[in-house]
Parts: structure tokens; sequence; C-alpha cells
């Protein structure tokens, strides 16, 4: 998608903070991330203007004005083509983040290897780091690390559960040409595994819902 598009870039905090304002429910955030991978399934065969906003890509472009509701509607509205990766990004995490919210699983397709628990140890150590470096960029990074790479994989096709998730995830970012989680190579815990990524973010998930760390 990104060599169909000028110009790529990340929602501020504050853009953020407003989308899940904009969806309430469930179901709108939902709707939004179906709405978002369609747009992002065109953008990757046609390409758009980067400075059009989402809404209107969605009502002129692909005529689907009527099909969407208000809160979507709204929520797409506060962000460019520039910004749909970004926005897809936000959304699929938000989505998993409201159904362990829900007591629901959101890494049903995930293999059980990657589920081990963390270690009392570990689990202070990572509460540190993420105190320290920000739950957002964290949650969102390892989401979509985790849903690209592992979800349908079959246990080590791609990433061994028994490698350092830390040697993982730097050079997955460095690959993207992300400039998020930059503290991650010098400060993230060494002993935390592949295996152990679903209980990391999860963990950072039920912090960030406690309101701990910065940037919530």
């Amino acid at each position: 998608i990104k060599t169909k598009l000028e110009t790529v870039s990340s929602l501020s905090d504050s853009k953020m903070g407003m989308i899940r304002g904009d969806l309430v429910s469930y179901s709108d955030i939902c709707e939004a991330l179906s709405v978002t991978e369609i747009i992002l399934g065109f953008l990757a065969t046609t390409g758009g203007d980067s400075h059009m906003t989402l809404t209107d890509y969605a009502k002129n472009v692909l005529q689907m004005g009527n099909q969407i509701s208000l809160p979507v509607i709204k929520a797409l509205s506060r962000c460019q083509i520039k910004h749909a990766i970004s926005l897809w990004q936000l959304l699929s995490s938000h989505k998993s983040e409201q159904l362990l919210h829900l007591k629901k699983d959101p890494f049903g397709e995930i293999s059980a290897a990657y589920k081990e628990k963390l270690a009392v140890d570990s689990i202070n150590l990572l509460k540190a780091f993420l105190t320290q470096t920000g739950l957002e960029p964290f949650l969102q990074e390892l989401h979509e690390m985790i849903m690209l790479k592992l979800k349908h994989a079959k246990a080590g096709e791609e990433y061994s559960p028994t490698w350092s998730l830390k040697e993982v995830l730097v050079p997955y970012l460095e690959g993207k040409g992300s400039s998020e989680l930059q503290d991650l190579e010098d400060m993230f815990p060494d002993d935390i595994l592949v295996s152990q990524c679903i209980a990391a973010w999860k963990l950072a998930a039920t912090l960030k819902r406690s309101g701990c760390g910065p940037g919530n």
C-alpha cells in the first residue's frame, strides 16, 4: 500500500483519542475496522490522493456513504488517506482491547505456542518498561506483528516461540521504517520470549485500562 501513496503518516495521540471517543460501542469499532480494511484493499490496487479524507474516499470513490453509520463517518472524517494504515493499526488493536475487556479471546486463531504465561520477574520488568516508554505504541506495534505474522501460522513457521521477543520486534519495526518504541532495544526485558507475546500484550492492555503509563 505504501508504494501506492505519496505520503504515509501516523495519527497523533489527540486524533487517536478523538477517534476512540467517536466509536463508543464495540459494533462501531468493528464497522470502522471493516470499512478501513475495504479502503486499504482499494488503495493497495489503485492508490489515492494522500490528503483526501477517508470519509470523502468512502463516499465519493467507493460510493459507500449510505452504508456507513454516523459514528464511523465522523471517525473517518478525522483521517486522510495518508493515515489509513495508522487507522487500521489503531482500530485492530482497539477491537482486541475491547474483546479482552468483554472477557473474550482476541487471539483465538493464534497457536497456543505463543500464549505462555509470563514469570513474575518478567511481569515486573515489563511493567517498568511500559510505564517509561508508553503503552499505546507497544500495544499497536505488538498487536500488528501478532496479527500479521502469527495468525494462521504454524508454531515456529516464521517466528520460533523460543526466540527473544525483543530480537523479533526490533527488526520487525526497523523493516517497517517505524520510529516507534525507540527505547525497545535498550530497555525491553531480554528474557521475555515470542512464546509469551500474547501475555505481554494482554498485560499492556490491562495496564492501559487501569490508567497506568504515559500517554493515558
